[in-house]
């Protein structure tokens, strides 16, 4: 991040000066209106979006180190003007809520680089707290880069904050941030299995682990509930590449495997492509982004998955390979046992046990399922 600010001096005579004033004035007032109209709903400033409670339900949903510091976070939001509700979606992309990463270490939600102000620990903030670093994190926001670059839109900041020179895929980065306070704003806490990692500058460190075999049966018995994965595409190979394009995902252009591997599969695409989307929003955040994994499935793999483990995950050298090995785990693990609607499988494949959030992961997967099907096939 850069932390200098040039100031040029301009120096024109009074005549010159208004002239420019009145000829530039209300075009450059109309722009402004624009520009605030598209971007409001995505300024970090403002009164808070989410409650503290909230903010706690997402914090150990996730199993984040940081759960229990809701109030610490919302009064920092009140305190320096920024909605918390984009803390806490810095803090999910960043690494997933401190659970991955240098943030395991450092403290710091915000993956800060080293201040005068804090412990360096290579090349990075530390601090001895998670209150200490989120107030580190907001301080950072409103002095240097409202305050200071009068920068207050997401399009405006993520750029500053993770510059495409450092290898950070801006665009991915914005639409992670806005699909994670698009869905907090709504009160809904979407718990995905598994879970990714989310350091978009460090090593990924070990998440909570993902069923663990591929012939071992749940144990846990739910009703069906109408959404079988098992049967014929439900969504064609363009629209799963225009979703695909429309999120900036790495696997863009590879609709046509996914496809034809689900249907070697007898599993809809659109059920992968639905979890896909919960599990690393198609492949921007997390571990996916470097092991091409679908759902991040534990290593060791099959015999037949052309997979190599890395940090305790199974990563593939393509797209095509990890597709169709999540195919076949869903296959082995449930489609073969006779367990085939989402209502059946989220309990065992969420990492969270919990009732309430195996109830909203699957309602969110099947919303998910419903707007596809409206909008791309007609369906209802």
């Amino acid at each position: 991040m850069h932390r200098s600010i040039d100031y040029v001096l301009r120096f024109s005579c009074v005549g010159w000066i208004l002239f420019i004033v009145l000829l530039v004035f209300p075009l450059q007032a109309h722009a402004q209106v624009l520009a605030k109209t598209q971007t409001a709903s995505y300024s970090i400033l403002g009164a808070p979006t989410v409650s503290a409670i909230l903010i706690d339900q997402i914090l150990s949903a996730h199993n984040s180190p940081a759960a229990g510091n809701g109030q610490v976070i919302y009064n920092d939001g009140v305190k320096y003007g920024i909605d918390p509700v984009f803390a806490l979606a810095f803090f999910m992309h960043e690494s997933s809520f401190g659970t991955a990463g240098i943030a395991q270490q450092t403290h710091s939600p915000g993956n800060l680089r080293c201040i005068p102000t804090a412990d360096c620990v290579s090349g990075y903030a530390a601090f001895a707290s998670w209150s200490a670093g989120f107030d580190a994190w907001y301080q950072l926001i409103s002095n240097l880069y409202v305050n200071t670059w009068g920068l207050t839109t997401l399009d405006q900041i993520i750029p500053r904050y993770a510059p495409p020179t450092d290898n950070n895929d801006d665009a991915a980065y914005i639409s992670a941030v806005e699909n994670s306070v698009d869905t907090w704003r709504g009160n809904q806490v979407t718990i995905e299995g598994p879970q990714p990692i989310t350091s978009t500058t460090t090593t990924p460190a070990a998440t909570t682990p993902t069923p663990s075999t591929t012939s071992v049966t749940p144990t846990t018995s739910y009703q069906a509930d109408g959404y079988t994965i098992v049967g014929k595409p439900t969504i064609d190979v363009a629209s799963i590449d225009k979703i695909l394009t429309l999120y900036h995902s790495p696997a863009a252009g590879k609709g046509q495997a996914l496809y034809d591997t689900g249907i070697k599969a007898h599993i809809d695409p659109i059920f992968a492509l639905a979890l896909f989307m919960h599990d690393s929003i198609f492949g921007t955040v997390g571990m996916a982004r470097v092991t091409h994994s679908l759902g991040n499935l534990l290593a060791p793999g099959s015999a037949t998955c052309h997979c190599q483990d890395f940090h305790g995950y199974r990563q593939y050298n393509s797209w095509e390979d990890g597709f169709n090995d999540w195919y076949q785990f869903m296959q082995s693990r449930y489609t073969n046992q006779g367990i085939t609607s989402i209502g059946q499988i989220v309990p065992d494949y969420s990492i969270s046990k919990d009732p309430t959030i195996i109830s909203l992961f699957t309602k969110t997967v099947e919303a998910r399922v419903d707007v596809w099907h409206h909008q791309y096939t007609g369906k209802s």
